[in-house]
């Protein structure tokens, strides 16, 4: 074997590791289709992803298929096909997703493939409906919102009820009073 050839295998094990390596660390990850996009266009869409504390990567085709089997991802591997670019999704996958959906819109040549989550192949449609749900803090003011309202109406209730009472007392103190004179 020649030092040019024990050189590259050497590369191509540590490249093989590192990515293995950043899959082990995400097990939530987009599988997308960057084909016709500059390099401006891909560092826009990194930092959009950056946001939602997700990563942005390319890699060979034929290292990715073989990180897929080292981590049994197999049911990934028909998804390898042209220029395969991988989204690490960070702790809020619907953010991921909105942030790639989005950029689809913008960017017509971008697209999503599918996406892994847990292991199971989740296909773009699917990915599509995630990112149309509400972001966490309008669902948290939705479910505490649902939550006051009936205490509110309840508060409205025994108010109307001292209301009137206080208008019944009201009225015999005037009849009383008008009685009196």
């Amino acid at each position: 074997m020649t030092r040019e050839t024990k050189f590259g295998k050497i590369c191509k094990e540590r490249m093989l590791d590192e990515v293995a390596r950043r899959f082990k660390g995400h097990p939530n990850f987009f599988i997308t289709s960057y084909m016709g996009l500059s390099a401006y266009e891909l560092d826009i869409l990194r930092r959009g992803l950056k946001k939602t504390s997700s990563t942005y990567f390319v890699v060979k085709n034929s290292c990715l298929r073989i990180v897929f089997d080292k981590l049994k991802l197999g049911e990934a591997a028909p998804q390898v096909e042209g220029g395969v670019g991988i989204s690490l999704s960070g702790q809020d996958i619907i953010s991921s997703c909105k942030a790639l959906v989005n950029f689809t819109k913008e960017h017509g040549k971008f697209k999503v493939k599918c996406g892994v989550f847990d292991g199971k192949i989740m296909p773009y449609e699917r990915i599509r409906e995630l990112a149309s749900i509400p972001s966490k803090e309008i669902l948290l003011a939705r479910v505490v919102g649902g939550i006051k309202s009936p205490i509110t109406g309840f508060v409205n209730v025994l108010a109307g009820t001292l209301r009137k009472f206080i208008h019944v007392v009201d009225a015999i103190k005037k009849s009383r009073k008008t009685s009196l004179s």
